[in-house]
């Protein structure tokens, strides 16, 4: 039967239709008065953003009929009018049946369960939460499991996200007196997604356990019986899937790392299974990197026995959960059939030092994910993190302690662990036993995915697909680089990076490109263009990606560039040609100097002022024209050491005409008396020229822009944040800054060059 009420309706719509149509063109520029209220909870908000709307109806128009009705749904909530908007939005929906799940359909149920609960308040009289709960059940459930989460994603953003913005248009537009139907659109859009939310966002928790119960099964803390003992895992698997399904596993220590529940959106049987010793709730110390792999294969074996399994495991992980993947490669069990991998932990490469050289994040890293012990009882446990370790950090570089104590200091007493890390200051079996053989790697049939950022998550990504390709070259191993470090690489969205804009291009769901790609390994779906090739990386500055068979080929033309040993005062020159003469350039740094202590390191990736503390720098003339490149730092020192080691830090910058300098990859350090050979420790000839090979363990890509200038940095390792290399030939870990004794220095050369690969491939 008709709804005696819809004729009416109907007649009005098409009498503001030949309204709209009927105003004047001026009608769609004009400005609207608008009074801000003092902030967004000011009491008055509601009825001002109401009349603001009330004003904007009949007057807008929109070309794009889907945009024009996701902005009126909007107008119409806000000035009350709920069954026209959820109407509106009705509509909308309908429009977008079939199309892609983007923005405007996600809007269309957004707006649509919003009017949906007011409508049910106001006609039958329910409570706010019981109409919002009807509402939200009635237009989710129809969603797939995709949909849903991507709906639930938007719904839980907090609040905060929206008050800022609301207050500072407000702010804006209060001078103003006036602002233009672009802007209040805007502004009753950011207003809705406010007022909205600080009505539903307490509702929302148990509505998400509700409705994720319904649609997936979920076991917690299950326990899987491996060799001597027992591995803990959660397991989360499509409530409503038909037949068996493939198993996506993270094996890690971190219960934050846990995303059985996104496997399973994504129609995977999602496991999470924990380090031995370690529980889904975090408690239980573990001892790192030394039974994951077999532990991880029988965690693979009992998989495959379950009902719901289709046979085939695919293994994911983000650094001490990426090597583990690794780890259960090499041991080749048949059910794994590919593993993809974000910034994955290489022992012995990237931790707990690098270059050779340790870093005391090691013990913040042993205490918080392996030990769980207790912070040293001399300080705040409520004080933040962050600040605990930087005042440890300073407390042990003010001692005499040698690094051999560097547990003593930070915690307060010995740890096996960190004790038996440092036995270890070369790359020998004790690290290499952890980390696939050659022949392993050789072995290594299935498909590989990984990825890695310029800016300190790149040495582990690096090493394992480097060396995979080495020992097989016809190996099925896609690689990824952009511009993100270890924490934004996990993301991979966000716009800056530590004062560096990213290209849009570069903004990039990593989790989830990561998901489309097992999509094709697993479900042969196709292919992400972005993956495309071998290697696949954003070129910096050009907004850009470039798909390669390999980076650093033996084709590539390098730029080298001599640094240049003439007269002159620092900066000097960066050189195509070597200098003439027997010039020397020379570093001198007093390694007992602790007037340092309280100073900052910066770790920002654009800048105004150049890092100069121990060290020199080296700039080019300007750049004739554009220029590319891609690919790892190498060069060579043509030097005479004071002492019989050093550990040097080198940086490269982009020094823009603006006069701003744009970090090109993450400082890189390295123990020149492990250069080109980490297994084994060549002290240098203290006093005697000789020449030092070095390749970084970093990468990067970049258009650097004609008129720029190339800025190189050495310098000579003192930091709070690390161990110090006194160059006495003894171990390191022995030293003491009583091995001072006198500055050291280092003198170059005319023959040392670093030199990079530029152009496309």
């Amino acid at each position: 039967m008709r709804d005696p009420g819809s004729t009416p309706r109907r007649a009005v719509r098409r009498a503001l239709i030949r309204l709209i149509l009927a105003l004047p063109t001026w009608a769609w520029a004009q400005d609207f008065g608008f009074r801000p209220p003092r902030d967004p909870d000011d009491a008055t908000a509601a009825d001002l953003m109401r009349d603001l709307a009330e004003r904007i109806l009949p007057v807008y128009q929109e070309a794009d009929t889907d945009g024009f009705l996701a902005n009126v749904t909007a107008l119409q909530i806000v000035s009350g009018a709920y069954r026209a908007a959820f109407d509106s939005s009705k509509s909308l929906r309908s429009r977008r049946q079939g199309k892609p799940f983007d923005d405007l359909t996600q809007r269309a149920i957004l707006d649509g369960i919003y009017a949906r609960a007011r409508l049910l308040e106001a006609d039958e009289r329910l409570d706010f939460a019981d109409a919002y709960a009807r509402a939200f059940q009635e237009l989710v459930l129809p969603l797939d499991n995709a949909q849903a989460q991507a709906i639930m994603a938007r719904l839980e953003i907090p609040l905060a996200v929206y008050r800022e913005p609301l207050r500072q248009a407000f702010d804006r537009w209060r001078a103003k007196g006036s602002l233009p139907q672009a802007d209040a659109l805007a502004l009753v859009r950011t207003w809705l997604s406010f007022d909205s939310r600080r009505n539903y966002s307490a509702l929302l928790p148990e509505l998400f356990a509700a409705e994720n119960r319904s649609r997936y099964l979920a076991e917690g803390d299950i326990r899987i019986p491996v060799r001597a003992g027992v591995i803990h895992a959660n397991l989360v698997r499509p409530g409503r899937a038909e037949g068996a399904l493939p198993t996506l596993l993270r094996f890690t220590l971190d219960p934050a790392e846990d995303d059985a529940h996104r496997s399973a959106i994504k129609g995977y049987v999602g496991i999470t299974a924990y380090v031995r010793g370690r529980t889904p709730d975090g408690k239980g110390a573990v001892w790192p990197f030394v039974r994951d792999g077999e532990d991880a294969v029988a965690v693979i074996d009992w998989i495959v026995q379950q009902p719901w399994s289709d046979g085939r495991v695919a293994m994911v992980g983000d650094g001490y959960s990426g090597y583990a993947a690794w780890a259960a490669a090499r041991r080749r069990p048949a059910a794994l059939k590919a593993i993809a991998t974000i910034a994955p932990m290489a022992p012995g490469i990237d931790f707990p030092m690098a270059g050779q050289i340790f870093r005391n994040a090691m013990v913040r890293w042993a205490q918080e994910q392996a030990t769980l012990e207790p912070l040293r009882a001399d300080f705040d446990a409520d004080a933040e993190p962050d600040a605990i370790w930087q005042a440890l950090d300073a407390r042990w570089y003010r001692g005499d302690r040698p690094y051999w104590d560097i547990d003593r200091v930070l915690l307060g007493k010995r740890s096996r662990l960190i004790r038996t890390w440092l036995t270890h200051p070369s790359h020998d079996r004790f690290w290499q036993k952890f980390l696939p053989s050659p022949e392993q790697f050789a072995r290594i049939d299935i498909p590989v995915l990984s990825f890695a950022g310029y800016y300190g998550a790149d040495a582990g990504a690096l090493y394992f697909h480097q060396e995979h390709r080495r020992h097989r070259p016809q190996a099925d191993t896609t690689l990824l680089l952009g511009p993100y470090d270890a924490t934004s690489i996990r993301l991979g969205t966000a716009a800056t990076l530590r004062g560096y804009e990213l290209d849009p291009v570069a903004r990039v769901d990593l989790p989830e490109l990561r998901l489309q790609w097992l999509d094709h390994i697993l479900k042969s779906a196709n292919k992400p263009s972005l993956l495309s090739d071998r290697v696949n990386y954003q070129l910096m500055g050009a907004d850009q990606w470039r798909h390669v068979t390999t980076l650093n080929s033996p084709e590539r033309t390098p730029l080298r560039l001599y640094l240049d040993t003439g007269e002159g005062a620092d900066p000097h020159r960066l050189s195509s040609t070597p200098s003439e003469g027997n010039r020397t350039v020379r570093l001198s740094v007093d390694l007992a100097d602790r007037r340092d202590v309280r100073m900052p390191w910066s770790n920002a990736l654009r800048v105004t002022e150049l890092p100069s503390r121990n060290g020199i720098r080296f700039v080019s003339d300007p750049l004739p024209a554009d220029t590319e490149i891609d690919g790892s730092l190498r060069g060579v020192f043509d030097i005479t050491p004071s002492r019989q080691d050093v550990d040097f830090n080198i940086s490269m910058y982009e020094q823009m005409e603006s006069g701003e300098y744009q970090l090109l990859f993450e400082p890189y350090d390295f123990r020149a008396s492990y250069a080109g050979h980490r297994a084994r420790r060549r002290l240098l000839r203290a006093g005697e020229r000789q020449t030092l090979a070095f390749t970084a363990e970093r990468v990067t890509a970049c258009r650097l822009a004609a008129g720029s200038r190339i800025v190189l940095l050495i310098a000579i390792n003192r930091r709070p944040d690390r161990q110090i290399n006194y160059g006495s030939g003894k171990d390191v870990n022995s030293e003491t800054i009583a091995d001072a004794r006198w500055p050291l220095r280092v003198r170059w050369h005319s023959h040392s060059y670093v030199e990079i690969p530029t152009g496309k491939a």
